[in-house]
This record gives C-alpha cells, sequence and structure tokens, in this order.
C-alpha cells in the first residue's frame, strides 16, 4: 500500500511540475485562471481534441458553465484555448499586454489574436503567443494546461 502511495504522489508531482511552462513577461494584472475542459470526442471542448491542430476555444465569465466541465475563473479579459501545430494544448489571456487593460479584448482568428485598439498580432497557433506585429513588444500572458484523466486538462495559474 506505502509502494503504491509512494508511487502516485511521485508521478503527480512530476506531471504538475512538467507543465510550468507560463510566460511571466507581462503587463496584464493577475487574474484566476482555473477551469476544466473536456476534449473527448462526446466532450464540450471537442473541437481542441488531438489532431485538430488550429482549432480554438474562449473561455470567459459568459461562458455557460454546461459548455465547459466545470465552473472557473477565466483570468483578465477571458481566455483562449489553443490545440497548436505541435498537437498541444496552449492557454492564453485575451488581455492586450501593450493596453493591459481589462476591457480591451483580443479578437481570436485561426492562428492569430489581435487586438483591435493597437493593432497589435500575437502567434497562438504555434503555442508561443509571441507578437507578430504591432506596437506590444511582449508576448500574450501564458497559462498552464495540466493533462488529468483521460481528456479532461486544467488550465490554471
Amino acid at each position: 500500500m506505502k509502494r503504491i502511495l509512494f508511487i502516485s504522489t511521485v508521478f503527480l508531482a512530476t506531471l504538475l511540475s512538467g507543465c510550468n511552462n507560463k510566460v511571466d513577461n507581462t503587463s496584464v494584472p493577475y487574474a484566476v485562471v482555473n477551469f476544466q475542459i473536456d476534449v473527448s470526442m462526446a466532450g464540450s471542448d471537442n473541437q481542441l481534441r488531438e489532431g485538430m491542430a488550429g482549432n480554438s476555444k474562449v473561455f470567459d465569465e459568459l461562458h455557460p458553465a454546461a459548455c465547459s466541465a466545470g465552473y472557473g475563473s477565466y483570468g483578465v479579459s477571458g481566455v483562449v484555448v489553443v490545440r497548436a501545430i505541435d498537437d498541444k494544448l496552449y492557454a492564453f489571456d485575451l488581455c492586450c499586454p501593450h493596453e493591459g487593460k481589462r476591457d480591451i479584448r483580443l479578437t481570436v482568428d485561426g492562428f492569430f489574436a489581435t487586438c483591435g485598439n493597437c493593432g497589435s498580432s500575437f502567434e497562438i497557433g504555434n503555442g508561443t503567443g509571441y507578437v507578430n506585429k504591432g506596437p506590444s513588444k511582449q508576448p500574450l500572458k501564458r497559462y498552464n494546461v495540466y493533462g488529468s484523466y483521460g481528456e479532461l486538462y486544467r488550465v490554471g495559474n
């Protein structure tokens, strides 16, 4: 029994420590991000399942709880989760890092997220959130996507 508990603890610690890939150099204020997504074929977020590179889904306070596997907190201006070209999931805040204001929200169009106010465009389809064009000097604020059971994931900070 102790051996099973030890192996489970090591596995969980390894899983959680290996997923810390967020970008911290941003002017976007701190906000809690904590929600689950279900990318299974029958899941409410199935457009993000494996093999669906380039697909994305926006989660925000207006997102009905029935469309997500759980209630949550959705960052400063909402969160976009994208299935990148490397077939991994990445999550970014929709607050423009150049503006740093809650009410200025990026729009998502394919592999890019764009600020309607300053014109900055950011690459999300490759999982980086780096500036593609515009005045912003900072990448998008990225959040962690933790694998959990099967095709359920937790997005958080």
